[in-house]
């Protein structure tokens, strides 16, 4: 007699025959060709309980009874099949780009299937003009930070992709809307601030005191008449320090004596009382300083030796200044203009192909522990409303707070006449107006000639 066993269990399925052992059984078998038939079938059969049995064998059920994996995913860990890479271009400082680089190095630990590339063009007007270029032909990096002032033109452009979804929710209501402002176009948000550095006009309270004034002067008869006082007091005294070839300061000083800001914020030819302005200001060119922006040494000794009336500084430079220098010196935040337009943005290339990931990276190169860190080294001025006071509630070490009348500056809606019209070309133009002051101011002002060329070209 002939039988077939089969025996199952996890390491497989076993089959195999077996003979009776009885002799007289044995005797009167036939032979065992007789079988084969029988054999085969059973076999065939055995291999279809081994394919059913496989199938339910899935690995990730295995040692389980609810048939679940035992190794899960992490929680909000997206699954990655592949390795995605962006590009990103900015233009910033060796030490500010420092920084950068051990920041993105910290943002791919943390997200190891995006691989960035960062790309630092140290000359901000090379760096302008190779990434219109890139733009142009499609080949742009991935994401780009701009001069606040170029991201508009960009836009109109049509160089970059909206970044609307970059600020919702609690991230909105902590942005300031001053800030946001010059970014938007056609309805749309088209970058994320990342940092703000204004330009401020400071005032020698010493010096103003002995002019007979207690606060600065509020129109321009004021500022002659305080000017005039000082040099009679002291003929080595400088009633401005103006820097070689920084049109944001020009503007900060022009706009401070003006009711009218429009022209000059969308670069157009001076109207007659701004002429008039820079006339004068050429006939007292032996009583202005040339004192590089950057200088914070320079400025704090012509401060501190009552040689220097007024100056126009970007907020960082101020606050190197000695605590007892800054303690003699009128802030007139009251004549504060275009405080958005020394500063930058993070922006996302209309040809990348990588957005979700360049959000991503935007999001976390511009949150306020980044933003804070900006602050206290190289005294970048956050741009989330919660850094302008002490909040225990979030989770951020704040061994410098910036001062709060910052925000109630830059918290408000910029005024129409201090934001540039959606011209395509108004980089372009200021590039221009910039080389132009540069040239007519490097070997002393040569203000007429300056006004001329504006007004040729």
């Amino acid at each position: 007699m002939f039988i077939l066993q089969v025996h199952l269990d996890k390491k497989g399925i076993y089959c195999y025959p077996i003979f009776s052992r009885s002799k007289d059984e044995r005797k009167k078998a036939v032979s065992p060709g007789k079988y084969v038939p029988l054999v085969i079938g059973a076999l065939l059969l055995a291999a279809m309980l081994l394919v059913q049995f496989s199938r339910n064998a899935d690995p990730a059920s295995l040692g389980k009874p609810d048939g679940k994996s035992n190794v899960q995913p992490v929680e909000g860990e997206p699954e990655v099949d592949q390795l995605t890479e962006i590009h990103v271009n900015v233009s910033l400082p060796a030490d500010q780009f420092h920084q950068l680089v051990q920041a993105n190095q910290n943002f791919m630990m943390k997200y190891s299937y995006i691989q960035v590339l960062l790309t630092n063009e140290a000359s901000a007007s090379k760096a302008y003009e190779l990434w219109t270029r890139q733009s142009q032909q499609g080949i742009a990096a991935d994401v780009m930070l701009l001069d606040n002032g170029f991201v508009k033109p960009f836009a109109v452009h049509g160089f970059l992709q909206s970044a609307d979804s970059l600020i919702t929710g609690d991230s909105l209501s902590d942005h300031m809307p001053g800030l946001l402002d010059p970014l938007k176009w056609n309805g749309y948000l088209w970058g994320m601030p990342r940092d703000v550095n204004p330009y401020i006009v400071v005032w020698n309270g010493s010096l103003l005191k002995k002019a007979g004034l207690q606060d600065p002067p509020t129109d321009w008869s004021a500022y002659q008449a305080a000017a005039a006082k000082a040099i009679e007091i002291d003929p080595g005294t400088r009633i401005l320090n103006w820097s070689i070839g920084d049109l944001k300061q020009q503007l900060g000083w022009l706009a401070a004596f003006q009711s009218e800001h429009s022209n000059l914020i969308n670069m157009r030819h001076f109207n007659e009382i701004q002429m008039e302005q820079l006339r004068w200001l050429q006939t007292m060119e032996n009583h202005i300083s040339l004192i590089k922006t950057e200088a914070a040494d320079e400025l704090n000794e012509a401060f501190l030796e009552n040689k220097l009336l007024a100056a126009v500084l970007p907020w960082n430079t101020y606050e190197k200044l000695s605590e007892s220098v800054r303690k003699e010196l009128i802030v007139d935040r009251d004549h504060i203009y275009y405080p958005w337009l020394n500063g930058r943005s993070y922006v996302i290339s209309s040809n990348s192909k990588a957005e979700e990931e360049a959000m991503l990276w935007i999001g976390e190169m511009t949150d306020v522990h980044h933003q804070q860190l900006n602050y206290e080294r190289f005294g970048q001025l956050p741009v989330s409303a919660s850094l302008y006071t002490s909040n225990s509630s979030m989770d951020v070490e704040q061994d410098q707070i910036p001062p709060a009348w910052w925000r109630k500056l830059l918290e408000p809606n910029q005024p129409d006449d201090q934001l540039p019209l959606p011209d395509p070309l108004w980089a372009e133009k200021w590039q221009y107006r910039e080389e132009q002051w540069q040239l007519y101011s490097k070997e002393g002002f040569e203000l007429g000639a300056y006004i001329e060329a504006l007004h040729a070209g």
